[in-house]
Protein backbone atom coordinates (compact mmCIF):
# COMPACT_ATOMS: atom_id res chain seq x y z
CA UNK A 1 0.00 0.00 0.00
CA UNK A 2 1.23 3.51 -0.83
CA UNK A 3 2.00 5.71 2.13
CA UNK A 4 3.91 8.51 0.42
CA UNK A 5 4.04 9.38 -3.24
CA UNK A 6 6.33 12.04 -4.61
CA UNK A 7 4.55 14.90 -6.33
CA UNK A 8 4.86 15.43 -9.26
CA UNK A 9 5.16 11.91 -10.62
CA UNK A 10 8.03 11.10 -12.95
CA UNK A 11 7.19 9.94 -16.49
CA UNK A 12 8.35 6.44 -15.50
CA UNK A 13 6.06 6.42 -12.44
CA UNK A 14 3.11 7.58 -14.57
CA UNK A 15 3.82 4.88 -17.18
CA UNK A 16 3.91 2.23 -14.43
CA UNK A 17 0.32 2.94 -13.32
CA UNK A 18 -1.78 -0.01 -14.50
CA UNK A 19 -5.17 0.47 -12.85
CA UNK A 20 -7.71 3.00 -11.61
CA UNK A 21 -7.24 1.76 -8.01
CA UNK A 22 -3.55 2.75 -8.33
CA UNK A 23 -4.61 6.22 -9.51
CA UNK A 24 -6.93 6.48 -6.50
CA UNK A 25 -4.19 5.32 -4.10
CA UNK A 26 -1.89 8.06 -5.37
CA UNK A 27 -4.57 10.72 -4.89
CA UNK A 28 -5.19 9.46 -1.35
CA UNK A 29 -1.44 9.62 -0.66
CA UNK A 30 -1.58 13.24 -1.87
CA UNK A 31 -4.37 13.81 0.68
CA UNK A 32 -7.11 14.13 -1.92
CA UNK A 33 -9.50 11.28 -1.06
CA UNK A 34 -12.36 13.35 -2.49
CA UNK A 35 -10.82 13.19 -5.96
CA UNK A 36 -10.00 9.49 -5.54
CA UNK A 37 -13.65 8.72 -4.72
CA UNK A 38 -14.90 10.62 -7.78
CA UNK A 39 -12.45 8.85 -10.08
CA UNK A 40 -13.40 5.45 -8.67
CA UNK A 41 -17.07 6.28 -9.29
CA UNK A 42 -16.44 7.40 -12.88
CA UNK A 43 -14.44 4.23 -13.59
CA UNK A 44 -17.25 1.99 -12.32
CA UNK A 45 -20.12 0.78 -14.47
CA UNK A 46 -22.60 2.32 -12.03
CA UNK A 47 -25.09 4.81 -13.44
CA UNK A 48 -23.90 4.63 -17.08
CA UNK A 49 -26.42 5.43 -19.80
CA UNK A 50 -26.52 3.52 -23.09
CA UNK A 51 -23.43 4.29 -25.18
CA UNK A 52 -21.47 5.82 -22.29
CA UNK A 53 -18.07 4.50 -21.31
CA UNK A 54 -16.51 4.39 -17.84
CA UNK A 55 -13.45 6.53 -17.19
CA UNK A 56 -10.41 5.28 -19.08
CA UNK A 57 -7.09 4.61 -17.39
CA UNK A 58 -5.22 6.76 -19.94
CA UNK A 59 -7.47 9.72 -19.14
CA UNK A 60 -6.92 9.28 -15.39
CA UNK A 61 -3.13 9.02 -15.91
CA UNK A 62 -3.18 12.25 -17.95
CA UNK A 63 -5.02 13.97 -15.12
CA UNK A 64 -2.46 12.72 -12.56
CA UNK A 65 0.35 14.11 -14.70
CA UNK A 66 -1.19 17.60 -14.68
CA UNK A 67 -2.63 17.61 -11.16
CA UNK A 68 0.67 16.40 -9.70
CA UNK A 69 2.67 19.08 -11.53
CA UNK A 70 0.61 22.23 -10.92
CA UNK A 71 -0.49 24.16 -7.87
CA UNK A 72 -3.35 26.57 -7.46
CA UNK A 73 -3.70 28.53 -4.26
CA UNK A 74 -7.25 29.74 -4.79
CA UNK A 75 -8.73 27.40 -7.41
CA UNK A 76 -11.31 24.82 -6.36
CA UNK A 77 -11.28 21.66 -8.45
CA UNK A 78 -14.30 19.63 -9.56
CA UNK A 79 -14.23 16.44 -11.62
CA UNK A 80 -16.63 15.14 -14.22
CA UNK A 81 -16.59 12.42 -16.86
CA UNK A 82 -17.69 12.65 -20.49
CA UNK A 83 -19.70 9.90 -22.23
CA UNK A 84 -16.45 8.97 -24.03
CA UNK A 85 -14.77 8.12 -20.71
CA UNK A 86 -12.66 11.30 -20.58
CA UNK A 87 -12.00 12.81 -17.17
CA UNK A 88 -12.86 16.52 -17.03
CA UNK A 89 -11.17 18.65 -14.39
CA UNK A 90 -12.53 22.14 -13.78
CA UNK A 91 -10.70 24.67 -11.61
CA UNK A 92 -12.95 27.54 -10.49
CA UNK A 93 -11.47 30.71 -9.02
CA UNK A 94 -13.18 33.35 -6.84
CA UNK A 95 -12.81 36.06 -9.50
CA UNK A 96 -14.61 33.94 -12.16
CA UNK A 97 -11.45 32.66 -13.82
CA UNK A 98 -11.88 29.06 -14.88
CA UNK A 99 -9.86 26.26 -16.46
CA UNK A 100 -11.50 23.14 -17.86
CA UNK A 101 -9.37 20.26 -19.11
CA UNK A 102 -10.77 17.13 -20.77
CA UNK A 103 -8.18 14.36 -20.73
CA UNK A 104 -8.93 12.54 -23.97
CA UNK A 105 -6.13 10.07 -23.26
CA UNK A 106 -2.75 10.24 -21.57
CA UNK A 107 -1.41 12.92 -23.91
CA UNK A 108 -4.33 14.64 -25.71
CA UNK A 109 -6.16 17.40 -23.84
CA UNK A 110 -9.10 19.54 -24.84
CA UNK A 111 -9.24 22.82 -22.91
CA UNK A 112 -11.21 25.96 -22.21
CA UNK A 113 -9.71 28.67 -20.01
CA UNK A 114 -11.32 31.96 -19.04
CA UNK A 115 -9.14 34.81 -17.82
CA UNK A 116 -9.98 37.26 -15.03
CA UNK A 117 -11.32 39.77 -17.57
CA UNK A 118 -13.83 37.22 -18.84
CA UNK A 119 -12.02 36.54 -22.13
CA UNK A 120 -11.21 33.01 -23.19
CA UNK A 121 -7.55 32.12 -23.58
CA UNK A 122 -6.16 31.06 -26.94
CA UNK A 123 -3.38 28.70 -25.93
CA UNK A 124 -2.91 26.74 -29.14
CA UNK A 125 -3.38 29.01 -32.20
CA UNK A 126 -7.16 28.68 -32.20
CA UNK A 127 -7.26 24.94 -31.55
CA UNK A 128 -9.01 23.70 -28.41
CA UNK A 129 -6.97 20.48 -28.41
CA UNK A 130 -3.27 20.00 -27.77
CA UNK A 131 -0.78 17.77 -26.08
CA UNK A 132 -1.02 17.59 -22.30
CA UNK A 133 2.54 18.87 -21.86
CA UNK A 134 2.03 21.80 -24.26
CA UNK A 135 -1.32 22.93 -22.82
CA UNK A 136 -0.03 22.61 -19.24
CA UNK A 137 3.05 24.66 -20.08
CA UNK A 138 0.91 27.36 -21.75
CA UNK A 139 -1.42 27.52 -18.73
CA UNK A 140 1.60 28.00 -16.48
CA UNK A 141 3.26 30.60 -18.74
CA UNK A 142 0.34 32.98 -18.40
CA UNK A 143 0.59 32.86 -14.59
CA UNK A 144 -3.16 33.46 -14.57
CA UNK A 145 -4.20 30.10 -13.14
CA UNK A 146 -1.40 27.84 -11.94
CA UNK A 147 2.19 27.65 -10.79
CA UNK A 148 4.49 24.64 -10.81
CA UNK A 149 3.91 22.45 -7.78
CA UNK A 150 6.74 22.81 -5.28
CA UNK A 151 6.49 20.47 -2.32
CA UNK A 152 8.55 22.83 -0.16
CA UNK A 153 6.05 25.68 -0.49
CA UNK A 154 3.15 23.37 0.33
CA UNK A 155 4.77 21.92 3.46
CA UNK A 156 3.14 23.30 6.60
CA UNK A 157 6.57 23.84 8.15
CA UNK A 158 7.88 25.91 5.26
CA UNK A 159 7.89 29.67 5.66
CA UNK A 160 9.19 31.58 2.63
CA UNK A 161 11.45 34.50 3.38
CA UNK A 162 13.88 36.93 1.84
CA UNK A 163 17.55 36.71 2.64
CA UNK A 164 18.98 39.89 4.02
CA UNK A 165 21.76 41.42 1.90
CA UNK A 166 23.85 41.50 5.07
CA UNK A 167 23.91 37.67 5.22
CA UNK A 168 24.44 37.00 1.51
CA UNK A 169 27.96 37.19 0.18
CA UNK A 170 28.22 39.67 -2.70
CA UNK A 171 28.86 38.32 -6.21
CA UNK A 172 28.61 34.65 -5.27
CA UNK A 173 27.00 33.67 -8.58
CA UNK A 174 28.87 33.00 -11.76
CA UNK A 175 27.63 32.00 -15.18
CA UNK A 176 27.86 28.25 -15.76
CA UNK A 177 27.29 28.27 -19.56
CA UNK A 178 29.94 27.86 -22.22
Amino acid sequence: MLTAVQRPLSPDALAAIRSIPEVCAILRAWRRPDLAERIAWFASNDDLDDGELPLTLDSARGFLAVFGAVASDDGKIDLGCSPEGWLCAVWRFPDLRRVSLWFMDYDAVMYAARKSGGHFANLNNGSEIGSRAFITRRLLETEEWFSWYNAKTHDTNFQPGIMSPATAAPATSEWMGK
